[in-house]
């Protein structure tokens, strides 16, 4: 009897949080350094994009059961795109980088996916090495809307993303992604 994985391939998860560690992609900014917040979040920004685009092309390459019956069922019916297929990739990011076993999804329906983040490694990393004022002023925010961005464009879905809670104020990140 062949035997199936539905778990998402811890290996490639390893490689990524090797590739994506945010100790030292926030320690090589040197952002006590630089005094311009836009530069900061663009740098931010570069890394959630790269992030994400490796999430979906290790992703692809190491598949598991659920995602091919996920598949199969999408070709079947033409739908279920969003928000399932870059919710896999959300998480694969999310677990390469955070201290989570896994993605509290709060809503997974046809028009909205929402998320929450009760840990981040990043902001950790922001207000330990740089204080509260950076950390609290979210910079980090850039990384997590272009994950998001990135991902759910990649798979052809238009969609408005928005940060309802954060760090600094509620000490969660919680992400609303609407579809357009």
């Amino acid at each position: 009897m062949e035997q199936y994985n539905f778990d998402l391939d811890q290996e490639m998860i390893k490689v990524l949080s090797e590739e994506f560690d945010p100790l030292h992609f926030v320690t090589t900014l040197e952002l006590s350094r630089v005094k311009d917040l836009e530069d900061i979040k663009a740098s931010f920004e570069d890394y959630g994009r790269k992030l994400a685009r490796r999430s979906i092309g290790r992703g692809e390459e190491r598949t598991d059961r659920t995602y091919e019956a996920m598949k199969k069922a999408i070709e079947k019916t033409g739908g279920m795109v969003f928000p399932l297929v870059p919710q896999r990739y959300i998480e694969i990011a999310y677990l390469s980088i955070q201290p989570i076993k896994r993605l509290w999804v709060l809503l997974n329906s046809p028009q909205v996916f929402s998320y929450r983040l009760n840990a981040c490694a990043i902001h950790q990393v922001i207000r330990k090495g740089h204080g509260g004022e950076l950390a609290n002023s979210m910079v980090c925010k850039s990384a997590c809307l272009a994950i998001i961005d990135e991902v759910f464009s990649h798979f052809g879905c238009m969609v408005e993303s928005s940060l309802e809670a954060n760090m600094a104020t509620a000490g969660y990140c919680q992400f609303k992604i609407g579809k357009k």
